[in-house]
């Protein structure tokens, strides 16, 4: 039985997976082909550069957010096969629109209505991560599909000299992409009905949701900022084609970091904000500067991670599928935003800009931190004494205390492992180690054992 669930598991991790990453190479390309197209048609590189990554982001954004709204109000039409099929099918001929029209206006109107397609697709994707995969595969499942599609959308592009998506031959290839995804969803169902009473007064926190939302905009914000500044001394040597291959490396990295331990890819998250300004601090050296962009490419991996695993592990708990997708509707936004800030600021002025939204980003970072990773304890002061001198009387370490209150709190080793955000593994290791130092053999005799002396101390 136990084989059994492990097997369908893997199973169900595998074909989101599949579904992620082979939708993600699709829309990837086509959103590159249409920029590439609005080049071609002779628009300058900065006016390309705010439509892709700043209006477009935004008509993605508003995808996203129909589909927030559609799980909230229509849960059996967004969690089905019948929106991503009809979306995806009018992106298809929005990239056809874009690839052979000659008139500006309709490429980019096509332009959008493709990114808000993209939006929609790609939420219907980001609630299937939360409800069908478990939290401690959650990282590698999303890291390893979204390096997938990039990598893939980075060899699609090398053919021709490198030019193959500047062709119109590439409508094809994209199409044929499309096409094949449709294979994956059709065995798309809904999720269950669930009322939406169920969670009234269950845990649902508004501030906390908010913050991780603003969290998340500064967070995309600041990445876009960094990775604008000038590269000086190693802008021979920093281009698309070699980034990709660390930034797919950096994807997997942040989602297996993640799902070992949540804490340490929120700390690499933040961490990665601060590699452009290391790179500036290089000058001129071009070797130094070099790896230190490396690094950040390698790093930028955990912020893709993150913004998506911060609010799928929230809508996993709450059971609530339309928070999946606020994670990477705030990542749009923000993203947008810092794309405006790039284009307005140049030079020193970019560099304090972003530099005083990095401390931002550090505070709301903490605050997040201190509400979702610290430690919980008992509620009751007087059962939080009893439990510490019961554990103190053991001699158990810090990590074996943390389990320890949530064995009495009745909870089983899966459950600890989400809550604390550890591997179930590592739970299992632990409460081995706590049964040694306390001489039970089951969690029933421990549990007995210490409700016996917190009964003596009261």
């Amino acid at each position: 039985m136990q084989n059994y669930k492990k097997l369908r598991t893997l199973r169900e991790c595998l074909y989101v997976t599949a579904l992620i990453g082979l939708g993600f190479l699709w829309m990837g390309s086509a959103y590159i082909v249409q920029a590439y197209r609005l080049l071609a048609l002779g628009l300058p590189a900065v006016t390309v550069n705010l439509l892709s990554c700043g209006a477009y982001y935004v008509c993605q954004a508003l995808g996203i957010g129909v589909v927030a709204w559609m799980f909230q109000r229509r849960a059996a039409l967004a969690g089905g096969r019948a929106l991503p099929v009809s979306v995806s099918f009018i992106a298809i001929l929005c990239t056809a629109a874009a690839v052979y029209s000659s008139a500006l206006w309709i490429v980019i109107s096509a332009g959008g209505l493709l990114n808000f397609a993209i939006g929609l697709l790609s939420g219907c994707y980001i609630t299937r991560l939360a409800a069908d995969v478990p939290q401690q595969k959650r990282g590698i499942v999303f890291g390893g599909a979204y390096a997938f599609g990039s990598l893939c959308t980075w060899l699609i592009f090398l053919p021709m000299e490198g030019r193959f998506l500047w062709h119109s031959g590439s409508f094809a290839a994209v199409a044929i992409i499309a096409l094949l995804s449709q294979l994956l969803i059709k065995p798309l169902e809904p999720s269950p009905q669930r009322d939406i009473r169920e969670n009234e007064g269950s845990g649902f926190d508004k501030k906390l949701i908010i913050l991780a939302a603003v969290l998340l905009f500064f967070f995309s914000m600041e990445n876009t900022l960094g990775f604008s500044f000038p590269l000086g001394g190693a802008k021979d040597s920093v281009y698309i084609e070699f980034t990709r291959i660390f930034y797919g490396a950096g994807l997997i990295v942040a989602g297996v970091v993640s799902d070992k331990n949540r804490r340490w890819g929120a700390v690499c998250c933040l961490a990665s904000l601060g590699f452009p300004f290391v790179a500036l601090a290089f000058g001129g050296n071009a070797g130094g500067e070099t790896v230190v962009w490396i690094l950040a490419y390698l790093f930028l991996g955990f912020i893709s991670v993150y913004r998506i695993l911060l609010f799928s592990d929230i809508s996993g708990k709450m059971r609530m599928p339309e928070f999946a997708v606020f994670g990477l509707l705030a990542g749009r936004l923000g993203e947008a935003a810092g794309t405006l800030g790039a284009v307005a600021f140049e030079g020193r002025p970019l560099v304090i800009l972003s530099g005083v939204l990095f401390g931002v980003v550090i505070v709301f970072f903490f605050m997040l931190y201190q509400k979702i990773y610290a430690p919980v304890l008992p509620a009751e002061y007087m059962e939080q004494q009893c439990l510490a001198e019961y554990m103190k009387r053991f001699g158990l370490s810090a990590r074996e205390q943390d389990i320890m209150g949530l064995i009495i709190k009745g909870m089983s080793n899966s459950e600890i492992a989400n809550s604390l955000y550890i591997t179930e593994s590592t739970v299992k290791f632990h409460v081995g180690n706590i049964f040694k130092k306390t001489g039970c053999s089951s969690r029933l005799e421990l549990i007995a054992d210490y409700k016996l002396g917190s009964q003596s101390v009261q």
